[in-house]
């Protein structure tokens, strides 16, 4: 008996199931499941490999199609043992590039009988190398930073001077109410920050910051 389905047996089964070619010009082609490909990889090259033997005396040729397109090996004569024949292909028989996956998916892999008669295949199939591109860990970005933290500040409802050291950010995080904040006493606030936000205001020019929040609000404070 000759069953297309058993060609893929790992690892084949000898005689028992095959594929026959028994005239000039006969060919059979088996197809592959369907290869999925993780994020990231390509396909690098095909091999086709089929495992065939002689029974009588057949000259033919081993081939992998895609489409109507087909790359071969020249023909021979296989011995009456069974052996396993490649075909190489690091680019598509169809179109010359790189392998899609749409391509691998309808590639068939198989034989024909050049003369003589009597060729038996008892496995087909596709080694896929694929390119898998290496993880590379990401690495947080080191930043130096010097940073002091200063005695919470407890708002009074009115405007409170911060000295800020020339060439320093000074870092503002109010909590539980916002804080407005003023270059010059009394006048209107350049800024208002959230609660429970923080702000890098700088770097200073060596000026004072004025700060200004509902009474009782702790504003946290520290300079880089």
């Amino acid at each position: 008996m000759q069953y297309w389905q058993y060609v893929a047996e790992v690892p084949h089964d000898g005689d028992d199931t095959f594929l026959d070619g028994q005239y000039p010009g006969a060919a059979f082609n088996v197809g592959v499941a369907d290869v999925a490909l993780a994020p990231g990889e390509r396909i690098a090259a095909v091999a086709g490999a089929l495992c065939w033997r002689n029974t009588i005396n057949g000259v033919g040729r081993v081939l992998l199609r895609v489409g109507v397109a087909e790359q071969a090996n020249a023909s021979l004569t296989p011995g009456s043992s069974y052996s396993t024949l490649f075909v190489f292909a690091r680019t598509s028989p169809a179109t010359g590039q790189p392998w899609t996956r749409a391509e691998l998916n309808a590639a068939l892999m198989g034989a024909e009988v050049i003369a003589g008669s009597g060729l038996r295949a008892t496995q087909a199939g596709l080694h896929v190398l694929l390119h898998t591109p290496p993880v590379v860990p990401l690495q947080p970005k080191e930043w130096t930073m010097n940073f002091k933290a200063m005695e919470p500040l407890t708002a009074t409802g009115l405007d409170q001077a911060v000295e800020v050291p020339r060439g320093a950010t000074l870092i503002v995080r109010p909590l539980a109410a916002n804080v407005e904040v003023r270059d010059v006493a009394g006048e209107t606030a350049k800024l208002t920050i959230p609660a429970d936000s923080m702000v890098m205001l700088g770097p200073s020019y060596g000026q004072t910051v004025y700060l200004r929040a509902t009474a009782g609000t702790v504003i946290e404070l520290g300079l880089t």
